[in-house]
């Protein structure tokens, strides 16, 4: 729900349903009656409150309350399968779109945990609001490490993510890792690996945004910065201590089409002889994407949003017009002061709202410049910033690669299969449904003659289910449309009610085991 960050190109995936078991809640549903007809004409799923799943390979027709349509309903663990033409919409809890076309040659292998994850109270999922794709934690789950490939919730933008992590291996030269999946999604996970990095003591280890992974050196706060009113945000971003900076309300309140921007400005010296300045950053997004993902962009469209996901943006001209439009509203954008103006050089893509985001951006410094004027600026209130610091120097890094020695159940049963479909980037994944949760172990040794740094690189996307409640409530006559105004009305909706959905976001999580 990841998300998440501005999540804007959205589609979903590929999936053999023969080799799949499918896991769902047990939960209470409201009943939906949707004000019009609708066609889905790609294939959908429909996830039922007793935990068995429907497949409709030619889409379906939501007409009086009732799913109607040519479907295949599967048990919880796929032992037994019926043919079904009609359902009623309340026993819905979620929709999802999948692909039925598959590469023989190169056949997806999907397999999923034998578990069936936990049975939630229905009082607790018909709240749930979570979600930002596969959420990872160490030491047996009370460190938060990070969130995986928060913008690929479509198999077209699938794309690598490198985290850094804080854990650290056992004795036995073991670092284990535990990988949930706490919201209503289906989360496809293709590639799991981890970089090792030896470095000096006093240097501190993180990914770059270009892709690589550099060492810092002597991170310093600038004496002076601050935010777009002028205010001085220093004490806010000197530390990593969870005081950090977010947009005033005053800014958010002033937002307009025309000007919907809040900027952090601040200079760093130049040293002679220096080629490029490093920033680094520890941040994460706000809710405002999930508020544009749910109630802009999924909710209002209701059943249209399936095929819209699943149709539209497999189409180039439809994504690359979705794409233009999150590149120039979303991220956090980098300029430089040059030439009496400020030109922009860089731009960091969205972190997800749940875990902090440690990464680094170089700046090219030109000949005989002595200091560097840098404004970040960013969709207002899409950002937290809990650190923004200068290093004194920085190296590039070239990681050793740990593939995954061990795959456990929640049970603690070994999951050979779940191993080898993530052990490399290609068309085999392991699939997770909300309330699953996996253990991962990677045999990185023992040495204890330098520092070590860990980071997790990941590959993998994960699909939004449609609720029923959106189909209830659905108040658009088609899919949305990238518009700057829908962008404010998100915003707008953020403002109103911004503290009170960190709150209930925070505890919406489905609960795993």
């Amino acid at each position: 729900m990841k998300k998440i960050a501005l999540y804007l190109a959205l589609l979903f995936v590929a999936l053999s349903t023969a080799a799949c078991i499918l896991i769902s809640q047990r939960v209470q549903v409201q009943k939906i009656e949707p004000r019009n007809d609708v066609n889905i004409t790609t294939p959908v799923k429909a996830h039922l409150k007793d935990g068995s799943t429907v497949t409709y390979s030619s889409g379906v027709r939501i007409s009086g309350g009732k799913i109607v349509g040519e479907g295949q309903m599967h048990d919880l663990l796929l032992t037994t399968s019926s043919t079904v033409k009609e359902i009623p919409l309340d026993n819905v809890l979620g929709m999802e779109s999948f692909r039925t076309r598959v590469n023989r040659a190169e056949s997806v292998i999907v397999s999923t945990l034998a578990s069936a994850g936990v049975t939630a109270g229905a009082a607790l999922l018909a709240v749930a609001i979570f979600g930002s794709c596969p959420t990872v934690y160490s030491d047996d789950g009370t460190v938060e490490e990070a969130e995986l490939f928060p913008s690929s919730i479509v198999p077209l933008f699938e794309a690598r993510d490198i985290d850094r992590l804080r854990a650290q291996p056992d004795s036995t030269g073991t670092l284990r890792l535990e990988v949930r999946n706490e919201a209503l999604e289906t989360h496809y996970i293709n590639h799991l690996q981890v970089l090792e990095t030896e470095h000096a003591a006093d240097e501190f280890v993180l990914p770059a945004a270009n892709g690589n992974i550099v060492a810092v050196r002597d991170i310093t706060t600038p004496q002076v910065i601050t935010d777009r009113r002028g205010q001085d945000i220093r004490q806010r971003i000197s530390a990593v201590d969870e005081s950090f900076y977010s947009t005033d309300l005053r800014t958010i309140d002033n937002a307009s089409i025309a000007d919907m921007n809040d900027w952090v400005d601040f200079s760093t010296p130049v040293e002679a002889g220096s080629e490029s300045k490093t920033i680094v950053f520890r941040l994460r997004n706000s809710l405002l994407s999930t508020t544009l993902l749910y109630e802009i962009m999924l909710g209002p469209a209701g059943a249209h949003a399936i095929d819209w996901l699943n149709r539209d943006l497999s189409t180039i001209s439809t994504a690359v017009e979705l794409g233009r439009w999150h590149q120039k509203r979303a991220g956090l954008h980098i300029s430089i002061w040059r030439d009496g103006g400020y030109q922009a050089i860089a731009r960091i893509p969205d972190s997800g709202p749940i875990s902090w985001h440690d990464v680094a951006i170089s700046i090219p410094v030109q000949p005989q410049e002595t200091s560097l004027r840098v404004r970040l600026s960013f969709l207002a209130d899409h950002w937290r910033f809990d650190r923004i610091g200068v290093a004194s120097s920085t190296r590039t890094v070239t990681p050793r690669a740990v593939p995954i020695s061990e795959v456990r159940e929640s049970n603690d049963g070994q999951q050979p299969e779940g191993r080898m479909n993530m052990s490399s980037p290609d068309n085999r994944y392991l699939q997770t449904n909300p309330g699953q949760r996996f253990f991962v172990a990677f045999n990185v040794g023992s040495r204890s003659d330098k520092s070590r740094t860990f980071l997790l690189s990941s590959l993998g996307y994960y699909i939004e289910w449609i609720r029923g409640s959106w189909i209830q409530t659905a108040s658009a006559d088609g899919p949305f449309q990238p518009t700057d105004e829908s962008l404010l009305s998100a915003l707008n909706k953020w403002r109103s009610d911004r503290e009170a959905f960190e709150k209930r976001f925070r505890e919406a999580r489905v609960p795993v085991r």
